[in-house]
């Protein structure tokens, strides 16, 4: 394909045919300018309404303040793909000696918050929000405290799970003179130790006051 600059490009004497053609020329040119006008208006109308574009949804290339609603939907983070097979273990019980220590070894130091922009503001991540849930879940059911903030916890894990809507199948299998589903094949997964890595080093790095008292409720 040759590419043409306009300084390279001769005016030639125009023929009835070559006069058509730059006219038709001209005006698909005008019409893409009119549409690429509109379009800077439209960005420009709705920005001034706050739709445009929607909160936290910008380009990972725009620098942003994280003051008000000036943030990004999610951490512009180049996450790797994994293997994962599901499988049965002694660990992380529901209730017993080691129980709550290893639930609480699946937050990383901080309680898996960041702490972004200038003034160093607070923003949880949904992985650590949801694991907490389910480490609130387990001491309900190991003391039967069914508080307000387990109920919320219920909610957020049964609406994270509707989000998501994995729509990985699982082979149905004859078991114990019954039936079950099959969990324990390899699923492609995203890498979440780059999640640990990255609120572990935001962590270390902070100067924020009070990132020791934050928790997910």
């Amino acid at each position: 394909m040759k590419a043409y600059s306009l300084s390279s490009v001769r005016p030639q004497a125009r023929s009835p045919k070559r006069s058509y053609l730059a006219y038709a020329l001209l005006m698909t040119s005008a019409t893409f300018v009119l549409l690429g006008f509109g379009t800077v208006v439209a960005r420009y109308v709705f920005s001034v309404q706050g739709e445009y574009p929607p909160p936290g949804q910008r380009s990972h290339s725009v620098q942003y303040t994280f003051v008000g609603e000036d943030y990004p939907a999610y951490y512009p983070l180049d996450m790797d793909e994994v293997s994962l097979t599901p499988e049965f273990t002694i660990h992380y019980q529901v209730s017993g000696e080691t129980a709550e220590r290893e639930w609480a070894s699946i937050l990383p130091e901080g309680g898996g918050f960041l702490h972004l922009g200038a003034e160093e503001r607070p923003f949880g991540i949904t992985l650590f929000h949801q694991l907490s849930c389910l480490q609130r879940l387990r001491r309900a059911i190991d003391t039967g405290d069914a508080s307000a903030p387990v109920h919320r916890c219920m909610n957020y894990l049964r609406q994270s799970i509707l989000c998501e809507a994995n729509p990985t199948i699982e082979p149905v299998i004859p078991i114990l003179g019954g039936w079950t589903v099959d969990a324990k094949f390899p699923r492609v997964c995203k890498d979440w130790t780059q999640v640990y890595m990255l609120a572990e080093k935001n962590y270390a790095e902070g100067v924020g006051v009070g990132q020791r008292d934050m928790k997910y409720y």
